[in-house]
């Protein structure tokens, strides 16, 4: 309940907000008549509405799927706020208060001004290009998604990783308890101290917990979960794929700290997630090869003094009449 009364506050001072904004801005323009709300409105209207109207601006009708496609343009904190029924007629006050002004904007002739008109133009390319895109992309096999992981494994394999992290000064990482940083020349003489225990059997969960300054990590035993190519500085990423599995590494450099690392699995195949990723990532090549076809049959024609380095077509040659 308090969690709700919180949402709808913060609907309304952002309804309120607004409101205050536009009134602040507002044209001194003679009042426009509402009309009352009907599912067969018989006023006159800019389009034909597509789809199920849920409410009316002026007798213009706004559909579900409008409404549905500004809340979805939302950032997420705002999706969050919006989504009781109460943030939902926030947003639809807001989208009204949008609509109010798109009229008084055609009143003033605003949408054939040439910049409004190449927002408008650009909004509709950018809308309909996204929607052809998405339908372009087929679902990719499974024998595509085993053939990319194949040609791309060097790239794409994960392994489990655990790591012990010493601060010194100048490390972007501060000692965990506080107090004096090591320099790193003594940062590495403990790491190596460390790493000796480690190498006659120390159990490595244990020491990360007594040693690490990477608090976070420290709790799980040194954990850093599952690594890909990538998650870290290439410095780092390069010693830690090339660490045998079990095996401690030597003391790490690098701009945190100190590393002692420890693989404890590589995966040998790619898990449902990274499947789904490389499963998107074909249909998406796919789809981009399908737009470079049509680029390369596309009749396209550059105003050289706008773009004065474009590749112009060859101009055919002009017969000679003997």
């Amino acid at each position: 309940m308090k969690k709700d009364v919180l949402i709808a506050i913060a609907a309304i001072a952002i309804v309120a907000a607004l409101a205050f904004g536009l009134n602040a801005m507002r044209l001194p323009l003679p009042p426009t008549p509402s009309q009352p709300y009907a599912a067969s409105s018989s006023a006159t209207e800019t389009k034909s509405p597509n789809g199920h109207v849920v409410m009316r601006v002026n007798g213009e009708p706004v559909t579900e799927e409008e409404f549905n496609v500004a809340f979805q343009q939302l950032p997420e904190q705002l999706q969050q706020q919006f989504a009781s029924e109460i943030g939902k007629q926030a947003l639809a006050e807001r989208i009204v208060r949008l609509k109010l002004l798109e009229q008084e904007g055609r009143k003033q002739g605003l949408e054939n001004e040439p910049k409004v008109a190449a927002q408008v133009a650009l909004s509709r390319t950018n809308a309909v290009a996204d929607a052809t895109f998405s339908k372009m992309q087929k679902p990719a096999s499974e024998a595509e998604v085993t053939k990319f992981y194949e040609q791309n494994r060097a790239k794409l394999e994960s392994v489990e990783l655990n790591h012990i992290l010493l601060s010194y000064a100048g490390s972007e990482a501060p000692p965990r308890e506080g107090g004096a940083r090591l320099t790193q020349e003594q940062a590495i003489a403990k790491a190596l101290q460390i790493r000796a225990k480690l190498k006659q059997g120390g159990d490595f969960a244990a020491i990360a917990k007594q040693y690490s300054d990477d608090a976070g990590s420290a709790v799980r035993g040194g954990s850093l979960g599952e690594i890909a190519h990538g998650m870290l500085p290439a410095e780092l990423d390069k010693v830690v794929f090339a660490l045998p599995v079990g095996e401690v590494s030597p003391p790490v450099p690098s701009r945190y700290g100190i590393h002692i690392f420890k693989v404890t699995k590589k995966q040998g195949e790619p898990n449902q997630q990274i499947r789904s990723m490389i499963a998107q990532r074909v249909a998406q090549q796919d789809a981009m090869q399908k737009i470079e076809a049509m680029r390369k049959s596309a009749k396209v024609d550059f105003d050289p003094k706008f773009f004065p380095n474009a590749k112009m077509p060859p101009i055919p040659p002009v017969p000679v009449k003997n």
